[in-house]
């Protein structure tokens, strides 16, 4: 994607998509459900504290530069979108 006008739009929509994703969970949570736990228990997988789609919602094809990822910070503060190169950078 070399337009620069279409990259901010894809960055834009990808942005929206997780916003609203962490929305949704945070309320669920405020309800007293956990599904993210949930699934972790039906799993036998450890809880998760982050959420990457990955190539997933690229529609399986190469990862494109940058995007987002959901964390949940505590339970104070909930599920945030957060810049994927930016949670890379402070992994490494």
């Amino acid at each position: 994607m070399t337009d620069p006008i279409a990259a901010r739009m894809y960055d834009a929509v990808e942005y929206g998509l997780w916003h609203d994703l962490a929305g949704a969970l945070n309320r669920l949570e405020e309800y007293g459900l956990d599904p993210i736990a949930h699934l972790c228990e039906q799993l036998d997988a450890k809880p998760v504290r982050a959420i990457d789609a990955g190539d997933v919602i690229h529609g399986g094809g190469v990862r494109k530069p940058g995007g987002y990822l959901l964390r949940n910070l505590s339970s104070r503060f909930g599920w945030t979108v957060q810049d994927r190169a930016k949670a890379e950078e402070a992994a490494s």
